[in-house]
């Protein structure tokens, strides 16, 4: 697989008011690309545009929606001409709406699949036309370990997850031998401020299911598709290479772990009132790459990973007292 060199190149980063979105845009830009970054918030881009000048690189600010195609072919227009040319379409924005699939409201699940899965569609449409002119591009989606998974609370988004990751995996086929790549970054539970938006049906505080990771881990893997295209990323071990082996040889023990604990481990003893959260209007709270909830400290993540383990041996025989104490271990 090639190294691409990325100094000069210019990447259109989605969903960069916060989180892995943030994060990926200050990882490139390091890295010498130069930077589109969208999303909602205007004064969040400001910010992080300051802060990639003040480091020396170039950010243009171009604001839009990914739900609405006229803000769509704006943002990309703006980046064309701005910089003549577009070579990566970083596609991050997303977002989670936490309650019982009966309970949800119908609106909160068709927008989770208008931002998380057709918003990434609608940036690949629109940046395709000018990769397939220039026979090169690259569209590099930050996917989730939901996309090979499943969790209580979250199937809108666990849902959308799933459609995307195999969207992109035709796509994928569709465009080989034309020069585009295609890239999937498998991220787990970061602590960004998305928990910090989410609405819920709780009135608890929701929280990823730990362990927690920095959003760092997903930008490095962000920077490492984008010199190496064409491949899927899954940045760490506990919650990343040993879940998918565990699913695939020993599916039971991930399905009785989340079906005992995986709601309870999703909500902090924090009251809450936040019905709608950012799911259709953004909120000025959780600029920038971390949120409220803390990453899991790495030696809790070690703990988890030899429960996991231990778990994954004994294939659930007489190990219900174990995988209650790997659950206070990575809380």
């Amino acid at each position: 697989m090639a190294r691409e060199n990325l100094q000069g190149k210019v990447a259109l980063v989605t969903g960069a008011s916060s989180g892995v979105g943030w994060q990926s845009a200050l990882r490139l830009a390091e890295q010498g690309v130069r930077l589109c970054v969208t999303a909602r918030r205007v004064e969040a881009l400001e910010k992080l545009q300051a802060q990639v000048l003040r480091a020396g690189g170039e950010c243009l600010v171009a604001p839009g929606d990914v739900t609405v195609q006229a803000d769509v072919e704006r943002v990309v227009h703006a980046c064309v001409e701005h910089y003549g040319r577009i070579d990566i379409l970083v596609n991050v924005a997303a977002v989670q709406s936490y309650g019982f699939f009966d309970q949800l409201p119908w609106e909160h699940i068709t927008r989770t699949f208008e931002v998380n899965c057709f918003g990434y569609m609608r940036f690949a449409r629109a940046v395709l036309p000018y990769f397939r002119q220039r026979g090169s591009g690259h569209i590099l989606n930050v996917q989730s370990m939901l996309s090979k998974g499943g969790a209580p609370l979250l199937a809108s988004y666990t849902a959308s997850k799933h459609a995307t990751f195999g969207w992109a995996q035709c796509l994928e086929l569709e465009l080989r031998g034309t020069g585009i790549d295609v890239s999937n970054v498998l991220v787990p539970s970061v602590a960004t401020p998305m928990f910090d938006h989410a609405p819920t049906q709780f009135h608890l505080a929701p929280m990823p299911v730990p362990p927690t990771y920095e959003p760092e881990v997903a930008a490095r893997a962000v920077v490492k598709c984008a010199r190496r295209p064409g491949q899927t990323a899954v940045p760490v071990f506990l919650q990343g290479r040993l879940i998918l082996w565990m699913n695939q040889f020993v599916p039971q023990v991930g399905k009785w772990l989340m079906g005992h604990f995986g709601a309870r481990l999703q909500m902090r003893e924090k009251p809450v009132d936040r019905p709608e959260g950012s799911l259709f209007h953004p909120v000025p709270q959780g600029v920038g790459p971390r949120g409220s909830v803390p990453p899991t400290p790495r030696w809790k993540r070690f703990t988890a990973a030899a429960g996991l383990v231990a778990l994954a041996g004994g294939a659930l025989g007489g190990a219900a007292l174990g995988a209650r104490e790997l659950v206070r271990a990575v809380r």
